[in-house]
């Protein structure tokens, strides 16, 4: 096998970027091992529909600028298969004038992509044939990959066995995985592929961290998961197809970077997510980290150890409630200010918690103060709580985790048709309506009454004041109890939240 090409690819659906970002994104890249760029937005007409019109002297000009960046190796992508005929003389001139008018601008890479067109009976063969005399037009000036209309899946076809016997074994030949967008790629997958192509290894065409299409509510900005370690050592190379917005997508391609290096994808994703100054934005928009939060917080709350759980939800969306993002600004403003109205809810969410729990204050001395739960407050506050959270379950954009998302993962068959997943739909998956619906079931336990009783460790009863003071022995910590509620609190610690109801009560 030849020198692997890993890279980006420009592939989605949507406003192509402008060369400006191209080159911002492919100098990061590139400082981290991407160092093959592939144009080929759908949504640029002379990309596709109009793909036997040349292009202005300004795009060209473009490609050029960035063929002089440092550790790039630029490419161009066609995409001839809704209109050409392949054996036609007339349409393969215009095809090599087209690559060539980009090859004159230092392209060095073409890829023939035949992908998202209808299938039939001698496509295979036909492809193949355009496939070869397109090698042999770009002669040593480019190489040439190419992009299959079946693009998915690991089954041998007759469309796949066409490809295998009559393209030219330095052609590369594209592969999605088992469906378009994949959640897990195996080396088991690759190497099933690459039998189905005659034992050419795929190249790999990752649909992460793109967002286009059905996913434009969502900002897919955590690292790359799912793909077995060592499996771009089974594959002829990678290319990331990243997000519409290019900035944004440094971040998650700074993760597949890491993982083609054989680095850990989420430590790499780490360093650059602090260094960027994207952290929070990023874990809100992955939806991992305050999922995982809130997770603990579920398996805590009705147990008296809820108060740490309550306070490492709450920290950080206090960081989110005040959230930016330094550049991202214009690519992802609806999904800040999403974040912040979303984060600002959920610390009513854990206000509320911590109102239907009896509260407990203790100092290293062992005196310490206890009130029951605040019945009006958890009335008041779910009240406002489930008026707030109804506009913001009805957002164009998505933060904390999927409500109801919708990604293409389509497989297809072995007439290439295209075969549904179940997995397309990712839905109840979000952090701020799991906090919601649980601050909600509290408060619906949540009862009243006198004054909480409070014991050690070893279920001895502390005698409490009517004012709520007590004493316990030094450094020995209390759990309170009132009704089904309870809370335990270490010497030196009080609530988690700042509480109104521990103040000692003023004289008269």
């Amino acid at each position: 096998m030849g020198q692997r090409l890993h890279g980006v690819i420009e592939g989605f659906y949507g406003a192509p970027w402008g060369w400006d970002r191209r080159v911002e994104v492919m100098r990061f890249c590139a400082d981290r091992g991407l160092g093959h760029y592939l144009y080929a937005p759908k949504s640029d007409p002379l990309h596709r529909e109009q793909w036997r019109t040349p292009y202005p002297a300004e795009e060209i000009r473009g490609f050029g600028r960035l063929a002089e960046e440092g550790g790039v190796t630029v490419g161009f992508g066609i995409s001839p298969g809704l209109s050409i005929d392949p054996a036609s003389v007339y349409d393969r001139a215009a095809l090599g004038a087209k690559v060539d008018q980009v090859v004159g601008a230092g392209v060095g890479l073409i890829g023939l992509l035949l992908d998202d067109i209808p299938v039939r009976p001698g496509l295979g063969e036909e492809h193949a044939a355009l496939t070869t005399w397109l090698r042999d037009h770009l002669g040593d000036r480019a190489s040439l990959v190419l992009c299959p209309t079946e693009y998915t899946g690991t089954r041998s076809t007759a469309y796949l066995t066409a490809l295998a016997s009559g393209v030219p074994e330095d052609v590369p030949i594209f592969w999605t995985g088992s469906t378009v967008v994949c959640d897990h790629i195996s080396i088991a997958e690759a190497q099933a592929r690459a039998a189905a192509l005659g034992g050419r290894p795929p190249l790999v065409w990752d649909n992460y961290p793109v967002n286009d299409a059905t996913m434009t509510d969502r900002l897919f900005l955590g690292p790359v998961r799912g793909r077995e370690p060592g499996l771009a050592e089974a594959c002829a190379g990678w290319f990331a197809n990243p997000m519409v917005q290019p900035r944004a997508s440094m971040l998650p391609l700074s993760s597949v970077a890491a993982f083609l290096r054989w680095d850990d994808p989420g430590s790499a994703w780490a360093q650059d997510a602090d260094a960027l100054g994207w952290r929070v934005l990023a874990e809100a928009c992955d939806g991992v980290h305050p999922n995982d939060l809130v997770t603990g917080l579920e398996a805590a709350v009705g147990t008296p150890q809820w108060g740490p759980s309550l306070d490492l939800v709450d920290t950080w969306l206090r960081a989110a409630r005040d959230v930016v993002a330094p550049g991202l600004e214009d690519e992802a403003g609806p999904w800040i200010e999403q974040l912040r109205a979303e984060a600002a809810l959920g610390r009513t969410a854990t206000r509320l918690i911590q109102s239907a729990h009896p509260v407990v204050a203790l100092d290293d001395d062992g005196h310490g103060r206890v009130a029951p739960p605040d019945t009006v407050a958890v009335a008041q506050t779910a009240l406002a709580l489930a008026v707030g959270w109804a506009p913001l379950r009805r957002s164009t954009v998505s933060v904390l985790g999927p409500r109801l998302g919708i990604r293409p993962v389509l497989g297809q068959d072995d007439d290439g048709e295209w075969v549904f997943h179940r997995a397309s739909i990712d839905h109840d998956r979000n952090a701020l309506d799991r906090l919601v619906v649980l601050a909600l079931d509290v408060a619906d336990r949540c009862r009243g009454g006198a004054t909480p009783d409070v014991h050690l460790a070893d279920g001895t009863p502390v005698e409490v004041d009517g004012d709520g003071a007590f004493t316990a022995p030094p450094g020995v910590p209390v759990t309170a109890r009132c009704g089904p509620a309870a809370t335990a609190v270490d010497p030196g610690a009080g609530p988690p939240l700042p509480e109104r109801r521990l103040a000692p009560p003023t004289s008269a």
